[in-house]
């Protein structure tokens, strides 16, 4: 259910960051937390196009900038690869870890995150949740019984959490997923934003990326697949090796959980040039649909390995996936091996001969 409304705090008027921050770049983030699709665990969808047209003249390079900028700042965590957005303080600030049924919900919402960058910075604001502010006194159940103090709950939370995320890699497949250069703090102002060393990067992980090459917030419907040769899909989605999806060769995924984003990363590791974003958050998507369906990792993977070698648009990913779930092989017919020829078919034979 989308909600109603954001909480601002008024202290945020004594926010040190916050305050140094110009006009354009605090209405962003005023208007980030107040949208309707921000869930629980501040997470929300990158949506440049969509966002630019809430004022007018704003455009998505202007847009990506002021991001980039909020980023810099450490208010936010992005990731353009999964298309991303993480308001980094936002479980605190909004009081989500007062509140155990709550921070239930923070957990379900923080499953939906694909990107590595993203969980690590949340899984660091888990550590600056102040747990002794909250009540170490049994709570009441309905049947007069007690049951486990708001302290012991949200505790069992954020363990679930460190739990379901695992030891997932800094940086899967060198893409950009690290943790941010600047270790969060509990608000922008608990500690400045340390410059980056000399030579080092740059607090903001997007300063590199061109303006222009802002991201689409809902990608558009993709067109209806067409009957294309396999070798016109493999020309355009420049496949080096189709025959299936999976992880490199000497790579070891023993112990890890496979998520859209893990597949995704082997579909790119399988394509001689990287795919458009648009094109990489689509099938993005639509493998985390399939996923959340219930489809296991090594189906979904099949499917993709067959749509590699067509020019279909992401769209008819479901429907290969379907295929390589579904399709049968074929039944052995009966033997077809050569038989000796009778004579009235050895005399027909000579007569054409």
């Amino acid at each position: 259910m989308a909600r109603g409304h954001g909480r601002i705090l008024t202290s945020i008027w004594d926010d040190a960051d916050f305050l140094d921050l110009d006009e354009r770049q605090q209405r962003l983030y005023l208007f980030l937390i107040s949208q309707p699709n921000l869930n629980h665990a501040g997470l929300l969808d990158l949506t440049l196009r969509r966002w630019s047209r809430k004022a007018r003249g704003l455009t998505s390079a202007e847009l990506e900038k002021l991001l980039q900028d909020l980023e810099a700042a450490r208010f936010i965590v992005m990731d353009e690869d999964t298309e991303e957005l993480l308001i980094r303080s936002f479980v605190r600030n909004d009081g989500v870890w007062k509140q155990p049924k709550v921070m239930g919900a923070m957990v379900s919402g923080a499953l939906e995150i694909s990107s590595w960058r993203l969980r690590h910075a949340l899984l660091s604001e888990m550590d600056r949740v102040p747990l002794d502010e909250l009540s170490d006194e049994p709570t009441k159940r309905r049947d007069g019984t007690q049951g486990p103090s708001n302290r012991q709950q949200v505790v069992e939370h954020i363990e679930t959490l460190r739990k379901a995320f695992g030891n997932s890699p800094l940086d899967p497949n060198g893409r950009g997923s690290a943790t941010p250069s600047v270790p969060p703090s509990g608000t922008p102002s608990d500690t400045p934003p340390q410059p980056p060393t000399e030579g080092g990067p740059k607090a903001s992980t997007r300063g590199r990326a061109p303006a222009s090459r802002a991201h689409s917030p809902s990608p558009s419907p993709a067109p209806a697949p067409t009957n294309v040769s396999a070798e016109a899909g493999e020309q355009q989605f420049g496949v080096v090796d189709a025959d299936s999806v999976g992880a490199p060769d000497g790579a070891s995924n023993e112990g890890k959980p496979v998520t859209a984003q893990t597949i995704v990363s082997e579909w790119l590791d399988r394509v001689s040039k990287r795919p458009p974003k648009a094109v990489v958050g689509q099938v993005s998507a639509q493998i985390k649909k399939l996923l959340d369906e219930g489809i296991t990792p090594d189906d979904v993977r099949g499917g993709l390995a067959i749509w590699m070698t067509k020019a279909y648009a992401p769209s008819a990913i479901p429907n290969f996936v379907n295929q390589a779930m579904n399709t049968k092989p074929a039944q052995q017919g009966p033997s077809t091996a050569p038989r000796d020829m009778t004579a009235e078919e050895k005399k027909n034979a000579l007569k054409f001969a």
